[in-house]
């Protein structure tokens, strides 16, 4: 299985405490989609290439889907599987 990584644009909210929580994916061809719930937040080793990104646990559309976040890049992505 072979995954590559697809840039995403991220509605966050800024917390005063420092924090940033994701609220909504949109995709580049205008879809969008609704964060329900962040379950965790870690620093985690993904698919593709990236130097230790954050990952976040969410619940999109009732199913856990991560989504990832490059510090040094302040961008953000999700893993998608090649065919």
């Amino acid at each position: 299985m072979q995954y590559r990584k697809v840039w995403v644009e991220i509605s966050a909210k800024f917390l005063r405490n420092g924090g940033v929580r994701p609220e909504l994916v949109l995709w580049g061809d205008g879809r969008k989609y609704q964060i329900e719930r962040i379950k965790y937040i870690e620093r985690a080793s993904a698919h593709v290439s990236a130097v230790l990104p954050v990952r976040f646990t969410c619940v999109i559309g009732g199913q856990e889907k991560y989504l990832w976040f490059e510090p040094d890049e302040l961008r953000w992505f999700v893993e998608v599987m090649s065919p």
